[in-house]
């Protein structure tokens, strides 16, 4: 089995990676039917590992413990690498959590990662630290000969149509920059945050189909992952 190793990752806390790291195992498990460990890095606090504890205890409580679930594991910097050896090859993906700045613990676990994808608004200090985010990639692991890394791409998160211009000029700076830049947005909904982060449950089939939801956000994550 071909394992892709993948996280929404990036250098400023607060721009929602965790919850699209979430949102991506769990769709990519329960809808898309991938095979998928979530490596919980955000050393001591293990946000998400406590989270699918959480939400186990309720559903036990409600008489629902046979649901099929994907594996959530707490790693550090000295165990990232063994947890990975230990499913690769046996997963579809492995999707990395990082913390929510450039630690040692981020630093070395991007050693290992395949394919980063870059959140970002249009707020000026968040892009001018997405973008030194992506040069640091581009500089100590695209071009490094002996790298892991295949590929970067940069996507707008909190995206808001009544901003859209905004965000259109900001798109139009990206592609002339030369940065890699996805086609599919992910819209600022409170429902992401509120409902749909659940590391059990994915999005209803009914809902998220429109041409700006997120399902277009997962299979364009999926074509990227794949090449």
């Amino acid at each position: 089995m071909k394992t892709k190793i993948i996280s929404v990752a990036g250098e400023k806390g607060g721009v929602g990676k965790t919850t699209l790291n979430i949102m991506l195992a769990t769709n990519l498990f329960h809808t898309y039917g991938k095979k998928v460990v979530l490596l919980d890095v955000d050393d001591p606090q293990f946000s998400i590992f406590k989270k699918r504890q959480r939400e186990l205890d309720l559903i036990g409580e409600n008489g629902e413990d046979s649901l099929p679930i994907y594996p959530i594991i707490r790693v550090t910097v000295r165990t990232i690498k063994d947890k990975i050896l230990q499913h690769y090859g046996k997963v579809d993906y492995i999707i990395i959590d990082f913390p929510g700045s450039l630690s040692l613990e981020m630093v070395q676990g991007l050693m290992f990662v395949e394919h980063i994808f870059i959140p970002f608004d249009h707020d000026e200090l968040e892009i001018d630290s997405t973008f030194n985010f992506y040069r640091t990639l581009k500089k100590n692991f695209l071009d490094n000969g002996d790298r892991v890394l295949r590929s970067v791409h940069l996507f707008f998160n909190k995206y808001r149509e009544v901003q859209k211009n905004k965000f259109a000029n900001l798109k139009g700076d990206v592609l002339t920059a030369g940065l890699p830049f996805m086609q599919h947005v992910v819209k600022e909904k409170t429902i992401y945050r509120e409902q749909y982060r659940s590391t059990l449950h994915p999005i209803p089939e009914q809902m998220e189909t429109g041409p700006r939801d997120i399902r277009n956000f997962f299979e364009e994550v999926l074509k990227l992952s794949s090449n």
